[in-house]
């Protein structure tokens, strides 16, 4: 059951760990904020990303969501990711707990003139 939802970046704190051969890995904890939609609640993720002199060149995240999906409470995880020739993060629902435990499914995250946009296709019995 797909469905496409926007959201808002509620905080953002990068580090770099390792900068070499002008090359450079950093890490960001990333909050977002779902409402008005299927999806009401809050998420975490934990991203890793390299960076070049010609800009961004790929991150990976881990992400919880917690709060309801149609209604439902509970939490789901996220992993996700992409590269800078990529331009959506392809991603998958690992784990999830409470009224959403069972839940599996894909995830689309995209950020371009439109905004940041999650598109969910899940299943949920």
């Amino acid at each position: 059951m797909p469905f496409t939802q926007s959201f808002e970046i509620t905080k953002w704190d990068q580090s770099t760990y390792d900068e070499s051969d002008d090359v450079e890995l950093g890490r960001a904890t990333v909050t977002k904020s779902f409402a008005d939609g299927q999806l009401v609640g809050t998420s975490s993720a934990e991203l890793l990303m390299v960076g070049t002199p010609a800009g961004p060149a790929a991150y990976t995240a881990v992400e919880r969501f917690t709060g309801t999906l149609d209604g439902r409470d509970g939490s789901f995880v996220m992993v996700h990711g992409a590269t800078a020739d990529e331009s959506a993060s392809h991603g998958r629902i690992v784990a999830a707990a409470g009224d959403l435990t069972g839940l599996t499914g894909t995830v689309v995250y995209e950020h371009d003139d439109q905004g940041p946009r999650l598109t969910l296709d899940y299943e949920l019995a």
